[in-house]
């Protein structure tokens, strides 16, 4: 067993640890390239997103990518900063829970926005996919 952020994990289980770090960190990366196409080619078939913005839940890779066209303005193209992780493994299954800092264009102006996910994320041959996907505001408190 070996020590990893404060927790107890198997050697088999660290090397997918990294995986689901860097695949989030590449999540980031698509996302701030603003290509929706890009961004939704990270998510399984069948995933489902309730994005941040989104009013309802999203359901499909198709669904998916439309959520991030509409997101993804050129001209004002949101960035995102991933703050915090925290990555479970279950097997073939990832849980990985955070916080992540949108900075977003409105009228010319920059704004942060605050916001947490959860992502769950599923081994497809030799990388990861998201199935599930929840973002939202995060609470001053």
């Amino acid at each position: 067993m070996t020590r990893v952020d404060g927790t107890e994990h198997k050697l088999s289980e660290i090397g997918a640890l990294h995986a689901i770090r860097d695949a989030m960190e590449r999540w980031g990366a698509v996302f701030n390239q603003g290509d929706p196409q890009a961004i939704a080619a990270l998510y399984d078939d069948d995933a489902v997103l309730w994005g941040t913005l989104a009013s309802q839940l999203l359901i499909g890779r198709s669904a998916i990518e439309h959520y991030f066209k509409q997101a993804c303005v050129p001209g004002a193209l949101p960035r995102v900063q991933i703050e915090q992780q925290h990555v479970r493994m279950m097997g073939e299954i990832a849980l990985n829970s955070g916080a992540y800092l949108f900075h977003v264009i409105e009228n010319g102006h920059e704004r942060m926005l605050p916001a947490r996910f959860s992502m769950v994320w599923r081994r497809a041959g030799k990388g990861w996919m998201i199935v599930d996907h929840h973002s939202s505001a995060r609470p001053a408190i």
